[in-house]
């Protein structure tokens, strides 16, 4: 009969649903008991999931199964559960490593700790994992929601000496020079790079979304207008003249504006001179056209009424450059 061994309180770590992260000798093994047993000690780090992609195709899937059923039934409102999908597709972008599905990881295959705090106290210590071929994989613990139990893992993962709690500087833009392109926002010139300042503050955490979001965004916007186009052509073509189906295509264009919104305000916060296509200068804007996401152009619009000649200039010299 194998011997039961329980945990000591000092080394075990509570996560949410009931599970418990045992920090044994040589490594941490996960389970849903206060014990670990030999059972518990097998070693799968090899074995990973790729998430992102799962997740991409199940969106892909779920998408032409809405509009397949949208198109056979003719009941073209049920197109806008695309953007049940799109919300999704926005989390996927920050998806970078493969999960790793192992319950049990060596101390000598975590390259470090991240701890991240979530919404609603729902906080995660983020372990990277590399096996022993170099492939580096993502567990996630997902924390018991108190104080106590963050202030815990900070102390275990530190005891292993894998703790990563380093917060990342505030890029310091004060000795920069600045191009007012808005009501509040500037550029800042930073080497070949242009920061976008609003309100003073650079916020770093928009930088990566921009160009996927915004390709998103206009997909969203083709889909609703798009809807609209298609009930039109079955009015006209089945002769619905109901003021019911009239509303259905008001109510797609007047959703268009949600995308469209984020389409028209959305711009980088970093805007790096190798991705600039060009530049044009038209009567209200002054219009820079950038790499988006997957090769599709993206133009960034600003109101000359916020510029003046110095700026201006100053602008077309940076992207000529």
């Amino acid at each position: 009969m194998t011997n039961l061994i329980k945990t000591k309180p000092e080394d075990l770590l509570n996560l949410q649903n009931g599970d418990y992260a045992h920090f044994v000798e040589d490594g941490i093994a996960i389970n849903d008991v206060k014990t670990f047993e030999p059972r518990h000690h097998i070693n799968e780090i090899h074995k990973t999931s790729n998430v992102k992609n799962i997740r991409i195709g199940l969106n892909i899937l779920f998408s032409v199964t809405v509009f397949a059923i949208a198109y056979a039934t003719g009941f073209y409102p049920l197109s806008l559960l695309l953007f049940l999908s799109l919300f999704d597709l926005r989390s996927v972008q920050h998806i970078n490593l493969p999960v790793n599905k192992s319950n049990f990881i060596p101390y000598k295959n975590i390259l470090e700790v991240k701890m991240i705090k979530g919404m609603l106290r729902f906080h995660y210590a983020h372990i990277i994992i590399v096996d022993d071929l170099g492939k580096k994989s993502l567990k996630k613990l997902k924390l018991y929601d108190s104080q106590s139990g963050w202030d815990r893992a900070v102390v275990l993962f530190d005891r292993i000496g894998k703790l990563n709690l380093k917060q990342e500087t505030v890029k310091d833009i004060s000795n920069l020079n600045k191009i007012t392109v808005g009501n509040g926002i500037e550029y800042a010139v930073d080497g070949d790079t242009l920061l976008l300042v609003e309100n003073g503050k650079y916020n770093k955490n928009r930088e990566d979304p921009f160009k996927y979001f915004r390709f998103v965004a206009l997909i969203g916007v083709f889909a609703t207008i798009g809807a609209a186009l298609t009930k039109i052509k079955k009015i006209i073509e089945e002769h619905e003249y109901e003021l019911v189906h009239y509303v259905v295509v008001l109510l797609f264009l007047f959703i268009t504006l949600i995308p469209l919104k984020f389409v028209r305000k959305t711009k980088p916060t970093q805007l790096k001179k190798s991705d600039v296509k060009r530049y044009k200068i038209t009567d209200k804007h002054f219009v820079i056209i950038v790499k988006g996401w997957k090769g599709f152009s993206l133009k960034v619009k600003h109101d000359l009424k916020y510029f003046d000649e110095e700026g201006i200039n100053e602008l077309k010299t940076f992207l000529s450059l």
